[in-house]
């Protein structure tokens, strides 16, 4: 269930089940600038749910698993992919500090920068360095990149889309990831809305959900730190009238842990079905149940 705080006190414990054994006034973040703070205002107020990763039972059980396990890997994304469960100081203090600044002075060697606080503590460095603590190269393609360099030249969305649904028509806010024939592509796509583009609900296909799906497809590299960071940047500026939930903080805690941040510190965890499982396709109409309860099979 989705957490819905508003209040200045929130209660937690060091083990992050929400015992109430302390008020921790603002999730114990040490503001840093009035900035922050307002931004955590926002932040809190609104709804936060935990992010749902891929299942593998499901994927066996629906004979998917070693395709979408290759896909993923070709970028990969599998270690990042595994389920975990997010905080909520983490996430807000996280978000509310968040800085990305792109250079686009250089288009050949841009210094994109950027900084972000965790557990009152500052961190700041070049995308580079940050490619370099994930265990990602800061290389790949970028495909609404201003460097011509950055963007495939054999990249046609339009022409893509139609290859894998079958549709002469494109429409970036209301492809529907249903109208996808294969089932691996399908299940890969909610993976990405669920997790690193962070969704309650699925919806549309985005445009960057397409574009890593080609990359997959045809094994081309993207710079996955550049578009982690955008993402997050763009959830952490939400306005107080944005609609929307979080659904981010299992990414946070993925790159909390790589700069050697102990998930025993986490205050409220983020709780919900964290697997995209057979319960969870069923609501997004992915699959549907075949047959009597006890002998049950489920058809894509």
């Amino acid at each position: 269930m989705a957490s819905k705080r508003k209040g200045k006190e929130i209660v937690g414990s060091p083990d992050g089940v929400g015992k109430k054994k302390a008020a921790v006034r603002f999730h114990g973040i040490e503001f840093k600038n009035v900035d922050q703070r307002k931004r955590y205002n926002i932040l809190v107020s609104k709804p936060i749910s935990t992010s749902r990763y891929p299942d593998g039972d499901t994927m066996i059980r629906l004979g998917i698993r070693d395709n979408v396990v290759r896909l993923l890997d070709t970028l990969g994304w599998t270690k990042m992919l595994r389920p975990m469960r997010g905080y909520e100081n983490f996430t807000y203090e996280f978000l509310s500090s968040l800085a990305f600044t792109k250079d686009r002075s250089n288009s050949d060697n841009p210094d994109h920068k950027f900084s972000f606080r965790l557990l009152n503590n500052d961190y700041e460095m070049s995308i580079e360095s940050f490619c370099e603590t994930m265990g990602f190269s800061n290389v790949g393609f970028i495909h609404d990149s201003w460097d011509q360099n950055l963007k495939p030249v054999n990249y046609d969305p339009v022409a893509f889309w139609t290859r894998i649904t079958g549709l002469d028509r494109y429409n970036a806010c209301s492809n529907k990831d249903n109208a996808i024939h294969n089932p691996v592509l399908i299940y890969i796509q909610r993976v990405m809305a669920c997790t690193i583009w962070g969704r309650k609900e699925v919806g549309p296909t985005r445009t960057d959900e397409l574009f890593m799906l080609w990359d997959m497809l045809n094994e081309r590299p993207v710079n996955t730190c550049y578009y982690l960071l955008d993402h997050l940047y763009v959830v952490a500026k939400k306005k107080s009238d944005d609609k929307g939930e979080i659904v981010v903080g299992g990414i946070i805690i993925y790159i909390g842990g790589k700069f050697g941040v102990g998930f025993e510190q986490g205050i409220n965890r983020i709780e919900g079905n964290n697997r995209l499982d057979l319960e969870s396709l069923i609501l997004m109409f992915f699959v549907r149940p075949f047959g009597e309860p006890c002998m049950r099979t489920y058809v894509i």
